[in-house]
């Protein structure tokens, strides 16, 4: 199978639920001109203008069976047509760019696990998806992220929106953060502007002088509020008068640590300001992009990697040698997220390698965001969103086992007969676990011979302790696909249905006294969600 060394982001139809990382794969020879690819009960099919094949590992078997149409689909059963139903048809534009010329036509697409097959123009593409992340804003510059219960302010270089649906007329754009101090929205932008929510703005006329250049930060530090601007780090006074405490040089973040103001200069400079004096806690030959605090600990971003202030032995240290790191922060599982004008890393408290999350693409400063087990990513491109369980439970320990293997210095022929052998052994162990674990499964359904209801569906997953679409998946006997379909008629899909089994599973053992920590290790739910859904 031929690689092609190319990488781009791109968001795909409904039936796709995740905007991913794409790589294009192959192109599959066959006898005769393809017609269209389409799934059946989780396996992918092929129709050419004379035969039909089925996708069998890395091959592709020839069904013998005649058909009089031109197309083949399936729907509780196969059927022949002589057309492309709409609901089969597949938008090609969402991935235009990695579609060879030829192949730019009507279009049908398939999916099994992380391959993606589009068929079009007589021929059929196969794509690998990494599918641990999902973009929108898509050729938007994110420069900001506000997210709260009833806000969302998405700041662009081209505009800012408001919960997704309104643009504000002014400004029409911003490079700085939205920041609520005492319930007042304070909007920077080179100018300060105070924000009404949904849709209107107000200029603060003294926010920017010739002396200060243009605004960068704004925050409330004992009582009073400071301003960070690209030449000027000031005191604000009555009627929004600036009172320069440093100048001179070019300021580029600002944050309290150790109740302390710290900012940070392109001259490498990192300083401090207690009210009563400015202090110099370290000078580095690279621009400090970026400061984030963490207890003890004050992680600098620059342009030559990552640094770390440690308030206990009054000493920096670079902790991972990257260009043009932008921004970091800290997830519930003490990973630590770096964002780079090349890509997004994560660095794990199990390896001190850097981990490539989402490679060539630029991010921006001020733009990342962890909420509620999210973490929300500008770039020049659009806003990535990643979920950081999911990253935990399985990109992980994948790209750790990566990296360990590479480590180990095995040889190419061993490899691959420890890796067929263990193949073997695990699929021959997970059939017989599987069979046995379904037939107790299907015993403890209900006595109603269906199980596709609301309540048959909730009654299973809390006596067999189903945790994840998959599970859930297995225990129908069906596949993710059928089971979304199923869901859909239901009014709702897997996910929500579990999630909302589970936090009533919570509900309930909160009730009978089980504590926050034991109903997390039952649920596979973060404490910070759970008290969220519970209202605690």
């Amino acid at each position: 199978m031929k690689k092609v060394l190319i990488s781009v982001l791109i968001l795909f139809p409904t039936f796709l639920s995740l905007g991913q990382d794409t790589l294009f794969m192959d192109r599959h020879e066959f006898d005769s001109p393809v017609q269209n690819v389409f799934d059946a009960e989780g396996q992918i099919y092929l129709k050419t203008t004379v035969s039909l094949y089925q996708l069998q590992g890395q091959n592709w078997k020839k069904i013998d069976q005649g058909f009089d149409k031109r197309y083949i689909f399936y729907d509780e059963n196969f059927y022949e047509s002589d057309f492309i139903p709409d609901k089969d048809l597949f938008d090609i534009s969402s991935m235009e760019e990695l579609i060879p010329q030829r192949g730019k036509f009507i279009a049908t697409a398939a999916r099994k696990g992380s391959r993606f097959f589009v068929a079009s123009g007589s021929m059929l593409f196969e794509y690998e998806i990494r599918e641990h992340y999902t973009k929108s804003y898509h050729n938007k510059s994110i420069r900001d992220i506000y997210l709260n219960d009833s806000l969302r302010v998405i700041s662009t270089y081209s505009g800012i929106y408001v919960n997704d649906s309104i643009l504000l007329k002014s400004p029409n754009y911003s490079n700085g953060p939205l920041t609520n101090i005492d319930s007042t929205f304070y909007l920077t932008w080179d100018e300060i502007s105070i924000f009404f929510p949904p849709d209107s703005t107000r200029l603060i006329q003294n926010s920017t002088n010739l002396f200060s250049g243009k605004a960068r930060k704004i925050m409330k530090w004992k009582k009073n509020l400071y301003t960070l601007h690209t030449r000027a780090f000031s005191k604000v006074l009555d009627e929004f008068e600036l009172l320069p405490i440093h100048q001179g040089l070019e300021y580029l973040d600002l944050e309290v640590f150790q109740d302390k103001l710290t900012f940070s200069t392109a001259e490498g400079f990192l300083l401090t300001w207690d009210e009563m004096r400015l202090d110099t806690l370290a000078a580095l030959s690279t621009k400090i992009t970026d400061l984030y605090p963490a207890e003890d600990r004050l992680f600098l971003s620059t342009n030559t990697g990552l640094f770390v202030w440690d308030h206990k032995s009054q000493s920096i240290s670079q902790i991972a040698e990257i260009p043009n790191v932008v921004m970091t922060s800290l997830d519930d599982f003490n990973n630590l997220w770096i964002s780079t004008e090349g890509g997004l890393y994560i660095l794990t408290n199990e390896s001190q390698d850097l981990i490539p999350v989402i490679s060539n693409v630029e991010f921006n400063r001020e733009a990342l965001l962890l909420k509620d087990g999210y973490l929300y990513v500008g770039a020049v491109d659009g806003l990535y969103q990643l979920n950081t369980y999911e990253i935990q439970k399985s990109f992980i320990p994948q790209e750790l086992n990566k990296l360990n293997l590479a480590k180990s210095g095995i040889d190419s022929q061993t490899f691959w007969f420890i890796l067929f052998l263990s193949m073997g052994l695990v699929l021959g162990f997970g059939y017989w676990y599987l069979r046995t674990k379904n037939k107790s499964i299907r015993q403890n359904l209900p006595a109603n011979p269906n199980p596709w209801t609301l309540d048959n569906l909730e009654t299973l997953i809390q006596e067999s302790n189903i945790q994840t679409v998959e599970s859930l998946a297995s225990a129908l006997n069906t596949n993710t696909v059928q089971l979304n379909r199923k869901f859909k008629k239901l009014g709702t899909t897997p996910g929500k249905f579990l999630k909302k089994v589970r936090i009533k599973k919570a509900k309930k053992l909160l009730k009978e006294g089980v504590s926050l920590e034991v109903i997390s290790e039952k649920m596979g739910y973060s404490i910070n969600l759970l008290k969220k859904e519970l209202n605690i």
